[in-house]
């Protein structure tokens, strides 16, 4: 047999791939054989005798090399021996590893159709996208299996549900989540909720156990559902951020002309008004003071002098003098309420850099304050009186940690970093999504579900592939 053998040119490939171990013998015909063994029947060595197949592999089509894996005979009892060849088996393994690696991790991401694209169009690697689906749906079936272990402390706990659409079904997607550990504790998919399956799920989850408490968003069947598991004592906290949402949400709706909607200064004001309620905001209402003030001083100081100025800088094209006047005073509005919006983003970025968060209120603070805005109720649209009212019969429910924890954005933020908005519509299968999610879990907490390979290991593979593709 003509063995091929290093040289200039493919002695790097053979370093890398670890020919020069003497285990295999590469035959000029492509075969790969191992040393020579011994019958088993009459102890004599056998020779060298072809291949059993053409070692297609996973990558054959993209690499056009096709492993040969080689057979012996005994010249003696002419039997041909199928040998174990434990190089090419390891060859073969990495192969196919690194591609269910490639394919699981660009699942959580992108479609079938877009990992074959990806995967052609980055390394020239063609995988049919029947081969990318069963590897997945392979991934999926394991995954339906796993469970995960967790301790039930004394913590607050965020509770929240999340409404997807899964192979056209309404479908609802509840967490809970241990809001000190940062950590999931349950995570599934119902295509039912209702109270009743609600307080099932607590007591699978919980058992014997009464945690500190929850935090919970404001929907009015959560304080019987969790009171009917765990005793009227059970602290429950609505999320304060989430009140915030529905204030601006409702301050927007109110606002509105048109399509359009129409803020002020005071606006801004009355509306950190109800933010500084269960928050520090003092800095907000003090910035926005002076606004409002710098927006006075202008209009009480604007002569038609200075308003020709602005029409002419501006380039206003009105025709009386009141309408420009009027125009230059909203331009110079929304540019006081455009460097409060950038104050507030300097602001937040600055908390970020130093992990600090907005200052809580003291329960006798909080209800000072808001003793104030309901006095003063008249001054806020309707839809926000109706709101402060809501807040007035639910305040219990707002104070319940005692400051310790007001919001669940640490749930909030595992939805956002688990499932984008864009793909929630996208999933096929319960099975699929239920697989993603726990993928996702497993990352999380430090458990691989695939190989992950070095840069070493990745050149012998493709040094392999170079000795062999045409």
């Amino acid at each position: 047999m003509k063995a091929i053998h290093p040289n200039l040119i493919n002695f790097p490939a053979f370093e890398l791939a670890g020919l020069f171990s003497n285990k295999v013998v590469i035959s000029r015909t492509g075969i790969i054989h191992t040393t020579r063994t011994h019958c088993c029947t009459c102890e004599k060595v056998c020779n060298y005798n072809g291949s059993s197949n053409k070692g297609k592999h996973i990558l054959s089509k993209s690499s056009n090399a096709f492993f040969r894996k080689g057979q012996q005979s005994c010249p003696i009892c002419n039997k041909t021996l199928q040998v174990e060849n434990e190089w090419l088996d390891e060859i073969i393994d990495s192969l196919n590893q690194f591609i269910v690696s490639q394919i699981l991790s660009l699942s959580e991401q992108l479609s079938e159709e877009e990992i074959v694209n990806h995967l052609e169009k980055t390394m020239s690697i063609a995988i049919s996208k029947s081969t990318i689906h069963k590897i997945v749906d392979k991934s999926n079936d394991e995954f339906e299996n796993i469970e995960f272990e967790y301790e039930i402390k004394d913590n607050f706990y965020g509770y929240d549900e999340q409404y997807l659409t899964i192979d056209g079904k309404r479908a609802y997607r509840l967490v809970f989540f241990d809001l000190k550990e940062n950590k999931i504790i349950y995570e599934k998919i119902h295509y039912k909720f209702s109270k009743k399956i609600l307080t099932q799920i607590l007591v699978e989850v919980f058992g014997d156990k009464i945690p500190k408490g929850f935090v919970v968003d404001m929907r009015l069947e959560y304080p019987s559902a969790f009171r009917d598991v765990f005793g009227r004592k059970i602290k429950l906290q609505f999320c304060v951020f989430h009140l915030n949402k529905l204030i601006l949400k409702e301050y927007q709706e109110s606002l509105k002309v048109g399509k359009k909607v129409k803020w002020s200064l005071m606006d801004y004001y009355n509306m950190y008004l109800l933010f500084n309620i269960f928050y520090n905001r003092n800095f907000e209402l003090k910035r926005l003071k002076k606004l409002m003030e710098h927006f006075k001083q202008f209009k009480a100081n604007l002569t038609s002098e200075k308003v020709k100025f602005y029409v002419n800088k501006y380039k206003i094209d009105c025709k009386t003098f009141e309408r420009q006047k009027q125009e230059v005073i909203e331009i110079m509005e929304k540019k006081l309420m455009k460097s409060f919006r950038r104050i507030l983003h300097d602001k937040k970025n600055l908390r970020k850099r130093r992990k600090e968060t907005l200052p809580v209120r003291s329960i006798e603070s909080a209800k000072k304050i808001f003793v104030g805005i309901s006095g003063e109720k008249a001054l806020f649209p309707k839809t926000i009186q109706k709101r402060i009212e809501r807040i007035k019969e639910n305040f219990e429910y707002f104070i319940a940690s005692e400051g310790e924890i007001l919001t669940n954005n640490k749930l909030e933020g595992f939805f956002g970093a688990t499932l984008k908005k864009f793909r929630k519509k996208n999933r096929k299968s319960l099975l699929s999504f239920s697989a993603l999610l726990k993928r996702k879990r497993a990352k999380q907490e430090g458990r691989e579900y695939f190989k992950k390979f070095t840069v070493f290991g990745l050149a012998q593979i493709f040094a392999v592939l170079s000795l062999f593709g045409s």
